[in-house]
């Protein structure tokens, strides 16, 4: 990796500010080159460098132009200072998102998953997800790098719900929590009836998330998804009535 922008390296007592070559070549970015072992000659990590002209380089650099707290590698020319590797807003996006902790599904059933029972051939099901602003949004992140600032909005698209008989439910948000005085009728959300049994009497089931990401920043913007998927266990099973009156 070339250097593209001059800098000044940091000293054993700590991290110097760097120069971007730029407004006079003054304190632009405040960067730690840490101490590390660098990887033997012809890693791609060396670009094509020869060691014998230079040697690899670990910078953090916080602030200014540089990535806050990404690690970076740079090759250094003998003789020559650091470069400092420049943020694009897409890196800065990433950031941001990366911030959000975005959480799949926090799968609840009724009947819940740890129930004895289980589900009931014919009975609705209710599926939702507990709500937290990491599993139902939206969540906006902003990440800042010097001048440059972006900022991320998540929003919880749908939540695709795989029953475990072959058949997948497509709610168009987080669900409707299900209480006592709505006991056998079907959610108005997200619900499902399972019509027979399933092998082994225990549905396996999977919820995804499909989250929608946008970002601006730095004189871009972008659209992005993302898909998060959790899982859990029901039990289903069949009731029968035996008529044992006899003709009357």
């Amino acid at each position: 990796m070339a250097a593209a922008n001059p800098g000044r390296p940091t000293g054993p007592a700590g991290p110097a500010p760097a120069s971007d070559g730029q407004n006079g070549g003054g304190p632009q970015y405040p960067c730690v080159d840490h101490p590390w072992t660098p990887p033997p000659a012809g890693d791609p990590l060396w670009g094509g460098q020869n060691p014998s002209q230079g040697s690899l380089k670990l910078l953090i650099c916080r602030g200014g132009g540089a990535l806050q707290g990404w690690p970076r590698v740079v090759f250094a020319p003998n003789g020559q200072p650091i470069a400092v590797p420049q943020v694009s807003p897409a890196e800065l996006a990433e950031q941001a998102i990366a911030e959000m902790d975005l959480s799949a599904p926090d799968i609840r059933l009724a009947p819940p998953a740890d129930s004895p029972r289980g589900a009931t051939i014919g009975f609705p099901v209710w599926m939702w997800t507990a709500r937290r602003e990491a599993t139902t949004g939206p969540v906006t992140r902003t990440a800042t790098a010097g001048p440059i600032s972006v900022t991320a909005t998540a929003t919880l698209a749908r939540i695709d719900w795989s029953m475990g008989d072959g058949t997948t439910t497509r709610c168009p948000g987080p669900g409707t929590p299900f209480t006592e005085d709505q006991a056998g009728k079907p959610s108005p959300t997200c619900g499902h009836t399972y019509e027979r049994l399933v092998p082994g009497g225990v549905a396996e089931i999977s919820a995804t998330s499909r989250w929608e990401i946008t970002w601006s920043g730095g004189g871009q913007s972008a659209f992005r998804t993302m898909s998060l998927t959790s899982s859990a266990q029901l039990p289903v099973r069949e009731v029968r009535t035996l008529n044992t009156g006899g003709p009357r």
